[in-house]
C-alpha cells in the first residue's frame, strides 16, 4: 500500500469504507465502482470550476482550449453549457425556500453548538434532525438518538482551537461543517430540480459525506449510510436526465433545456443566446421568484 500514490490510497481507504469492512471481493468492486464514478465527478468539478475563473477573468476559449490541450471549439463545446447550468444551479439554491421544520431543526442543532462553545458541526445538525421532519423518523427507524449522538460525539470528538486567515481564533468540536453542509443539500435540492430546502436533503448530504462528522458518528452507531439513502429514495428525486426517444418522436433539432437536459420534443422551449429553457423550468423560476417577492426569507 505504501507504494501507491497518496490520491489512489485516499480512494481505496473510501472503497473499504463504504464497503463496511467487508471482505468479499464484489462487494468492494462495487464500493470501487461507485468512489470511482464519485472521484470522476469531482474532477470534473475541479476543471470546471477554474474555467469559470478563467472565463471570468477574461480568458478566451482559445486561450483556454489551448492550456486544456484541445480546441477552442471542443473547449466550449464541453464546458460553456455546464458553466451556464451551474450558475443557474447556484441562482436557484440562492433562492431555495427554508422549510418550518428545517429551521427549527437548525435551531436545535446551534442550540447543542453553543452549550459546546463550538462553532456548529455535522454532528450538532445531526442532533438537530432528530427534532422534526422526515429525517429525524428516518433517523429513529434506524435506532438513531439524541443520547447515543451525544455520547459518541463526548468520546470521538475532542474541542479544538483554530486560527482562520484573518488570525480569529474559534473553537470547534467535530468538523465545524454544519453550514457548508446547508449549503450543500441547497444545492442538491436546486439540481434535482426541487423548490424547497428540507431536512431530508441535509440527512442525505451529511450521510454520504464520508468525511464529515456525522457520518463518522454514524458509522460507530453501526448505521450503514446505504440503508439511509435508500430510505430517502422516496423523498429525493433522481438527477434529472435528457430524455431521448428514438425514430419519429425524438428531436432532431438539437435543443436541449440548459438546465435540465430535457430533449422531449413535446415540451415547449424558450430560447436564448445559445441556451434553451424548458417550460418546466421556467415555472420553476416563476415559482422561486415569486416566493422571493413575497418577502419570505430562506434563512
Amino acid at each position: 500500500m505504501s507504494g501507491e500514490p497518496l490520491d489512489a490510497r485516499v480512494l481505496i481507504e473510501a472503497v473499504q469504507e463504504r464497503a463496511s469492512g467487508s471482505t468479499d471481493p464484489l462487494v468492494l468492486l462495487e464500493s470501487a465502482v461507485t468512489v470511482a464514478a464519485e472521484a470522476g465527478d469531482a474532477a470534473d468539478r475541479v476543471v470546471e470550476h477554474y474555467v469559470g475563473a478563467a472565463r471570468a477573468a477574461g480568458l478566451s476559449w482559445t486561450v483556454i482550449g489551448e492550456r486544456l490541450g484541445v480546441s477552442k471549439q471542443a473547449a466550449r463545446q464541453k464546458f460553456a453549457h455546464r458553466l451556464e447550468v451551474s450558475d443557474l444551479v447556484g441562482e436557484a439554491a440562492e433562492a431555495m425556500v427554508m422549510v418550518p421544520r428545517l429551521a427549527a431543526c437548525l435551531d436545535v442543532a446551534y442550540a447543542a453548538a453553543e452549550a459546546d462553545d463550538s462553532v456548529p458541526g455535522t454532528q450538532h445538525l445531526l442532533l438537530g434532525l432528530l427534532h422534526v421532519g422526515v429525517a429525524a423518523n428516518i433517523l429513529d427507524q434506524l435506532g438513531v438518538t439524541r443520547d447515543k449522538v451525544r455520547d459518541t460525539s463526548l468520546r470521538l470528538f475532542e474541542p479544538a482551537v483554530i486560527t482562520s486567515g484573518d488570525g480569529t481564533e474559534r473553537r470547534v468540536v467535530g468538523d465545524g461543517e454544519a453550514d457548508n453542509a446547508v449549503l450543500q443539500a441547497r444545492r442538491m435540492a436546486a439540481r434535482r430540480g426541487q423548490s424547497q430546502v428540507r431536512s431530508e436533503h441535509v440527512l442525505f448530504v451529511m450521510a454520504l459525506d464520508p468525511g464529515s462528522s456525522a457520518r463518522r458518528v454514524l458509522n460507530d452507531l453501526g448505521i450503514d449510510p446505504d440503508q439511509i439513502k435508500k430510505e430517502l429514495v422516496d423523498w429525493i428525486p433522481p438527477h434529472p436526465r435528457p430524455r431521448r426517444r428514438l425514430g419519429k418522436g425524438r428531436d432532431r433539432s438539437g435543443r436541449a433545456c440548459s438546465f435540465c437536459g430535457c430533449t422531449d420534443p413535446g415540451r415547449a422551449m424558450v430560447a436564448g443566446p445559445g441556451v434553451w429553457i424548458c417550460g418546466e423550468c421556467l415555472q420553476l423560476s416563476a415559482s422561486i421568484l415569486r416566493t422571493e417577492q413575497t418577502g419570505v426569507r430562506t434563512g
